[in-house]
């Protein structure tokens, strides 16, 4: 079935990126908890200000189960993509 004839929906996504300045506050309580409640397997927030990335993984009823915080130079991989590698540094660029 095609997007014409439904709307998107959490299984549809593998991955959310969310790229804050302003909206940190928001994104880290309500739409955290609607993503995870959707079903979004892995969610990326990336943090303007502090230059920081917070992956959020495995979504429950409770929230996300598996939380990390990158705050150096590093590389990510999203969990349902292994060959995608990207850096810290060409996030920040």
């Amino acid at each position: 079935m095609s997007y014409k004839d439904r709307d998107a929906c959490g299984e549809d996504a593998l991955l959310l990126i969310e790229v804050a300045d302003s909206s940190l506050a928001y994104d880290r309580s309500t739409k955290l908890r609607l993503y995870a409640e959707a079903g979004i397997p892995e969610y990326w927030l990336v943090d303007c200000a502090s230059e920081t990335v917070e992956i959020y993984r495995t979504p429950g009823d409770e929230g996300y189960r598996d939380v990390s915080r990158v705050v150096a130079t590093a590389t990510l991989t999203p969990q349902d993509f292994p060959d995608v590698e990207l850096t810290t540094t060409e996030i920040f660029a």
